[in-house]
């Protein structure tokens, strides 16, 4: 009977050999492609929380900064460099215009002067170009004939009183007055142009002398404007009184 009972042993044997024999890895393998999707899902989580954002706001703003600054400094430097040509120019001009006077050539440097003048925003330059232009322009005009005759040196005295020039006029008429002492005339125009220099005593004396040449004078003298400055002086009403 004990020997009947030993094929159900071998059966159990046979049995737990073949659960023994069973593919254990089929059931690893299986078991871990799920972990592996969890790892991707979760680096695709980290990726997606990654600040992109940042990197693109700091990059934009130095290129603009870097665009607009090369335009300042061409729009700043255009001025300064026409301001020094202009200046440049003018002096150029006012050297060449020293030597043209220089050599006596008023004419040519009149002209140089004046263009200097058209140079804008040259104060300094201007100041002196008119300057020599003014001699210029005397040096260059025609100069008046010297009066050789009486009537040419009472005529250039009447001209001289008109521009106030006093001295010119007193010194004509009494180049006059030595060649023609009892004109009345001449006499008349030495009071008026010492009375324009306040003279009154030679002034009274001269109208004296032409009022006793010519009695009209008289009267001429006191409706004469220009003996406005003497005429309440005591030389003057003697001389104008009726004796």
């Amino acid at each position: 009977m004990a020997k009947k009972g030993r094929p159900p042993a071998r059966a159990a044997r046979s049995k737990n050999a073949g659960r023994a024999k069973r593919p254990v890895s089929k059931t690893k393998k299986s078991a871990k492609p799920p972990a592996r999707r969890k790892t991707a899902a979760k680096k695709a989580v980290a990726k997606a929380k990654r600040p992109v954002s940042k990197k693109k706001k700091s990059v934009k703003p130095p290129a603009k900064r870097k665009a607009k600054a090369p335009r300042a400094r061409k729009v700043a430097r255009a001025p300064v460099v026409k301001i020094r040509q202009a200046y440049a120019k003018a002096v150029a001009l006012y050297e060449k215009g020293l030597k043209a006077l220089q050599r006596k050539n008023f004419d040519g440097a009149a002209a140089i002067f004046r263009l200097v003048l058209q140079v804008p925003e040259e104060r300094e330059l201007h100041e002196r170009a008119r300057l020599y232009l003014n001699v210029c322009e005397r040096e260059s005009s025609p100069k008046a004939k010297v009066p050789r005759t009486v009537d040419d040196r009472i005529f250039a005295a009447t001209l001289a009183l008109n521009r106030r020039d006093v001295d010119e006029a007193l010194l004509l008429l009494r180049s006059a007055a030595s060649s023609r002492p009892a004109d009345d005339h001449v006499q008349y125009m030495l009071a008026l142009a010492l009375a324009s220099s306040d003279e009154v005593e030679s002034a009274a004396q001269h109208l004296k002398k032409a009022i006793a040449l010519n009695p009209d004078n008289r009267l001429q003298a006191r409706q004469e404007p220009d003996f406005e400055a003497i005429r309440g002086t005591k030389p003057f009403l003697d001389a104008v009184r009726t004796s």
